[in-house]
């Protein structure tokens, strides 16, 4: 028996051998580059690819299991999700980027806190969802694994009837176990109010443990005290139903708040630093009663005493041991859901505890924490590839949306920001199949004189003197021209820009990319913008003496936004050859998604090809805008994409794998079970996720041969007899989330 066994096996693998090695292969595949060096000012950056950071909030999570607590960090400017390995590098604390530790949590949105809520030694997340607070508990042993733990949302006691504890987008609330009987409590602002409400859990009381979030609202003014609807102004001694302030009856509006909870004075009573929407200094209030019934009494000046916290906009102040050091810091950075309301570049000031006293003494040690490890632009970031020098290496510009310059409340008391765009020059100083990058110039061709947001580069010799000019993209639409003055051979020196080249222009935030179809020697014209359209322009001179002339702007009928989120769609155009020469269209948008196209025509009217949705399913933010170059020399296209984090992300390429599907996502955290797996007859497949989910069987050829739907956690046996030996990918979409996906691969043999 144990022979036919052993025959059996070898087939199978013989089998499998022969399935793999005739089956269609994908165009690209590419893993995350975050090694690459890149060098400022002579030091290498640790994180350099991590992507940028503009409003950061931060959690404690031991992701490798060393005993060492590591950091999550949570940037809302597109719902990233950045964790980090701590470790100690000569007497120093490090921070490494490790993107890999993604795959393993849920989808978040606008912020999140990270706390066990049921003490069993796993951190579990708080999120915001629509109406309220979603928690997501981890049931994972060796690595993290999250189950919805409420559904949809917290509710919580509130008269006679259980309803949701409403904790709007645009609030960070206070998750602490505050009367100290081992569970979490909750302060939010009321919805509609300048009130505060405690939500005690009742947990321990009702079930003798903290495995429940059961919630009843224990008042309605936590702290006595009120907050202006209109401004920063904080009244104390004061409730809804007496004291001194009044507002109008119409018009209880409350715009949004961050809670920080410390003992400021010593007095082993928890205080409140109140972060308040618009505004660069958060409130630091007293507390005179207890943790439960709390009374705020006095308004500090400023906080820290030392260097206080004055942040644009609408600072987060979190009390969290960032540095493992056994004392909390503080860690501050904007919290403001506005694109144009936060300061972007160091926007993430870490403070240090230095008291040998009862309370504590912060100073500031760092306005850039993590920030100063990575590429960082301040807001957005757009990487180009050129050989700017030409010394055969590809170097890299990268232009952004704009660095903060100033904000103010103007008479209307709107608050508005100022930003810059420039344009910063990485030179690649390594060798062909080594490369490395040294930022050159922070103020590449001198763009913040020009007053511009959205400075997007584009590169080719227009005037054929033999060195590279420059195209430049804005937010007016137009285009500008900057004639390279250095001559061939030297980094790049433009004349003044000329202005409206060739009246040439989209509706806002122009991305121009010059690309030779035809393999004529003269680059055409392409370029995107807000719209989310791209618009085409065929070159009718030659490569020294360009004429660009409108051929469409709707080419190949490629439009990238997204109607149902919003009304632009920032388009960002690349391209990128396959492994068969052929020439694909890659298109960042404002939601993040990539997408790629094929079939490519210059003929009026032609309609590409999507062959991909979301490509790859690379997920770094938004605002994408992606590059493609062989920066290794190895063959394959790798790929940088800029987001509106300030940052860039590095993906290498790398032999294609089988077509259909990637074997991993790394975004959703959700696994999905598939047993036995070679299979013969029937297979179990389960989703390790709640919700409802279509589940599709895709062949080698990216065909759908099977289409079903499963719960989650609920195995679903599947019949193979239906269909021939091969290799199939596994699809699982979540219903009504559709980019909430998760695959994996399975053999059938015979």
């Amino acid at each position: 028996m144990k022979h036919i066994f052993a025959i059996f096996s070898c087939l199978s693998v013989l089998l499998l051998h022969s399935v793999v090695m005739g089956q269609v292969l994908n165009d690209f595949e590419f893993e995350q580059w975050s090694d690459l060096p890149v060098y400022r000012q002579g030091a290498q950056l640790h994180n350099a690819w991590a992507g940028g950071l503009n409003n950061a909030q931060f959690g404690k999570f031991d992701l490798d299991g060393d005993g060492w607590d590591d950091l999550l960090v949570f940037d809302r400017h597109g719902d990233r999700l950045l964790p980090f390995i701590f470790s100690r590098q000569n007497q120093a604390e490090v921070y490494t980027y490790a993107p890999y530790y993604r795959r393993f949590f849920p989808v978040l949105n606008h912020w999140f806190q990270v706390a066990d809520y049921n003490g069993d030694a796993k951190p579990d997340i708080f999120s915001y969802t629509p109406g309220g607070i979603m928690v997501y508990k981890n049931t994972g042993d060796q690595v993290p694994r999250f189950v919805k733990a409420v559904d949809p949302y917290i509710t919580s006691l509130q008269g006679s009837i259980y309803t949701n504890l409403l904790v709007t987008y645009v609030d960070y609330p206070v998750i602490a176990d505050l009367d100290g009987d081992g569970d979490l409590d909750i302060l939010t602002f009321w919805g509609l109010g300048s009130w505060v409400e405690l939500h005690r859990n009742m947990s321990v009381e009702v079930t003798g443990s903290a495995d429940s979030l059961l919630f009843r609202k224990e008042t309605g003014c936590w702290g006595r005290f009120a907050e202006n609807p209109e401004s920063n102004i904080i009244y104390l001694d004061t409730c809804y139903a007496g004291g001194s302030a009044r507002f109008p009856s119409n018009d209880p509006k409350h715009t949004g708040s961050t809670f920080c909870l410390l003992d400021m004075n010593g007095d082993q009573k928890l205080d409140l630093l109140l972060g308040d929407v618009d505004y660069p200094d958060p409130a630091p209030l007293i507390n005179a009663g207890s943790n439960m019934e709390a009374e705020m009494v006095e308004q500090l000046p400023q906080y820290p005493v030392m260097d206080p916290v004055y942040l644009w906009s609408f600072p987060l102040a979190q009390h969290i041991d960032i540095t493992n050091s056994g004392r909390m810091d503080l860690v501050v950075s904007p919290f403001d859901p506005s694109l144009v309301k936060s300061r972007g570049s160091e926007s993430v000031w870490l403070y240090t505890d230095i008291s040998s006293g009862t309370g504590p003494e912060f100073v500031l040690a760092d306005k850039s924490f993590l920030q100063r490890t990575m590429i960082d632009m301040g807001l957005g970031a757009y990487p180009v590839f050129a050989d700017v020098n030409g010394d055969g290496l590809t170097d890299m510009v990268a232009g952004n949306y704009g660095l903060y310059d100033t904000c103010f409340m103007n008479n209307a008391g709107q608050l508005k920001c100022y930003y810059y765009s420039r344009l910063y020059l990485f030179m690649n100083t390594g060798t062909a199949e080594s490369p490395e990058f040294t930022l050159a110039d922070d103020d590449f061709a001198g763009i913040p004189a020009l007053s511009i947001q959205g400075a997007y580069p584009a590169f080719a010799d227009l005037d054929g003197d033999g060195d590279m000019d420059m195209l430049l993209g804005s937010d007016s639409g137009k285009i500008l021209f900057f004639d390279n003055i250095a001559g061939a051979g030297a980094v790049p020196v433009f004349a003044e820009p000329i202005a409206d080249y060739q009246q040439i222009e989209v509706e806002s935030f122009s991305t121009p990319v010059l690309f030779d179809f035809e393999g004529d020697g003269d680059a055409d014209l392409i370029t995107g913008g807000s719209r989310g359209r791209l618009s085409f322009y065929r070159n009718e001179g030659s490569a020294g003496q360009p004429v660009f002339s409108l051929v469409t702007d709707f080419w190949g009928g490629v439009d990238v936004t997204d109607f149902q989120l919003s009304y632009t769609g920032y388009s960002v155009p690349a391209f990128i050859r396959n492994g068969s020469g052929e020439v694909n269209l890659l298109v960042g948008s404002e939601t993040g998604i990539i997408s790629r196209y094929n079939n490519l025509s210059t003929e009026p009217g032609a309609l590409f090809n999507k062959a991909d949705d979301h490509f790859m399913y690379i997920s770094e933010g938004i605002r994408t805008s992606p590059a493609a170059a062989d920066l290794n020399a190895d063959g394959y296209p790798d790929l940088a994409v800029g987001n509106y984090g300030g940052g860039i992300a590095l993906y290498k390429g790398k032999s294609p794998g089988p077509a259909g599907i990637p074997g991993s996502y790394g975004e959703t955290g959700v696994d999905v079970l598939v047993a036995p797996n070679p299979a013969i007859g029937t297979t179990s497949i389960t989703i390790r996720s709640d919700g409802n989910w279509s589940v599709e069987i895709i062949n080698a050829y990216g065909a759908v041969v099977k289409t079903m739907s499963a719960a989650g956690n609920e195995p679903l046996q599947v019949g193979w007899d239906d269909l021939p030996a091969g290799i199939y990918n596994i699809l699982c979409t979540k219903a009504g989330s559709p980019r909430v996906k998760t695959a994996t691969k399975l053999a059938v043999i015979r």
